[in-house]
């Protein structure tokens, strides 16, 4: 998009004007027949709302684009053989770059259509595709309140995959939003999550063997990675689990950081009774508690205390077995013994460093498939390169947060 060549249709701050209003900018934008890019800011989050006539092409936030598809394709995998964990990695190896240039085609959008160029998707699957993550992005552009907006007129911006109605999807949010809001104040956001609380067994209505699963997959994912992995709506599923936070057998932790950024749902004034007009099945106690569950384990290698500390502080309570290595040269037998899911690798180590490790433990036959992370404090393309072609499947850039180290684990292991 060449913002030099467009024409700005409105700019508002919601401080001079009390009007701001999600559904009226998406109306406007709809019966003008608009092309171009809707631009919002709000809370140190950017939206933007891509259209074409006045149909919806693309919709996206800057918080994290690359772990959004993720979870999405992962879901399209489920019924999309040709998705393996491979492909999806390499789909965001090939586009995820420190910053996305506004006036570029976002990244993800590109890491879709060469997903269709290498046919993993056919265009009936990225148009199933595209239209899940579209719904999750404006189910929340319709939560905000205030912000600054401009509307960039401009037919050149990128040529759409597909388009789809506009007016559809703001009827459908409306109603999901409506479910959403039934559960609040208790459940107030999709990032969320819930844990299992066990002490509080006596008034659960589950068996035993239920509450082994449903405490073990209860663990620190938030409703939408829950959605992934029991392969179900992220509402559907937080309308099932609201009677057992009301029972106290689960508890609600905040959103992780950054997405506790993201517009909260604000509690519904009158009664909080599930009689809104948004269909849903229920769930039946199998849903969840039938999801299958392991005990995975983590091998950590760093000459560093500090850092194996705090990997370890992070992955506690995670439900993951978890094995320190602070000396490389001894590395490989450890590793061969504790047969690990997934190995978190330093780079910069005395003796063997963690490029030719990498090398070393991919050459085992046991650990072809491994998922291994290289853990780094460079940020360049060169060094990102080095552990491709030592074997890594991923890096993970020091400092790193909890948030950080999660999404990986979640990435390969859930």
């Amino acid at each position: 998009m060449n913002v030099k060549n467009s024409r700005t249709l409105s700019i508002c701050s919601v401080k001079e004007s009390p009007q701001f209003s999600p559904i009226n900018i998406l109306e406007e934008i709809n019966q003008g027949k608009e092309t171009g890019c809707l631009v919002v800011d709000h809370n140190s989050i950017t939206w933007r709302i891509y259209v074409d006539q006045g149909k919806l092409v693309y919709a996206s936030h800057s918080l994290d684009c690359f772990e959004r598809l993720e979870r999405h394709l992962r879901r399209l995998s489920y019924s999309v053989s040709s998705l393996t964990a491979g492909v999806r990695n390499q789909a965001r190896l090939n586009f995820e770059q420190e910053t996305q240039n506004p006036d570029d085609v976002p990244f993800e959008y590109q890491a879709i259509r060469w997903l269709m160029q290498e046919n993993y998707l056919q265009l009936s699957e990225a148009r199933k595709l595209i239209q899940s993550l579209n719904q999750e992005v404006l189910d929340l552009f319709l939560l905000l309140t205030d912000g600054t907006y401009k509307i960039i007129n401009n037919p050149n911006y990128f040529t759409p995959l597909v388009t789809f109605e506009l007016q559809e999807y703001i009827i459908k949010s409306q109603q999901r939003l409506k479910g959403w809001k039934t559960l609040s104040p208790l459940i107030t956001s999709p990032e969320q999550r819930p844990y299992f609380f066990t002490q509080n067994q006596n008034s659960s209505r589950l068996s035993a063997e239920q509450i082994k699963k449903f405490s073990k997959l209860l663990r620190g994912f938030n409703f939408r990675q829950l959605a992934v992995l029991t392969n179900q709506d992220d509402l559907k599923i937080a309308q099932y689990i609201y009677k057992f936070i009301q029972s106290n057998n689960i508890v609600i932790h905040p959103p992780q950081a950054p997405f506790d950024k993201l517009p909260h749902i604000i509690a519904k004034t009158e009664s909080h009774q599930h009689n809104d007009n948004y269909e849903t099945k229920k769930l039946s106690n199998s849903t969840i508690s039938n999801h299958k569950t392991q005990q995975y384990k983590v091998v950590c290698i760093d000459d560093s205390p500090t850092i194996l500390s705090e990997i370890n502080r992070f992955l506690e309570k995670q439900n993951l077995v978890i094995h320190s290595i602070d000396d490389s040269k001894k590395a490989l037998l450890q590793i061969i013994r504790f047969k690990p899911d997934i190995i978190l690798l330093d780079v910069g180590m005395p003796g063997i460093d963690g490029y030719r490790l990498c090398q070393l433990i991919r050459n085992h036959h046991l650990f072809k498939t491994t998922p291994i992370i290289m853990v780094t404090g460079n940020r360049g393309l060169i060094d990102r390169a080095k552990a491709r072609v030592a074997g890594a499947s991923d890096y993970l850039t020091k400092p790193f947060t909890q948030s950080d180290l999660l999404k990986i684990v979640f990435r390969y292991l859930s």
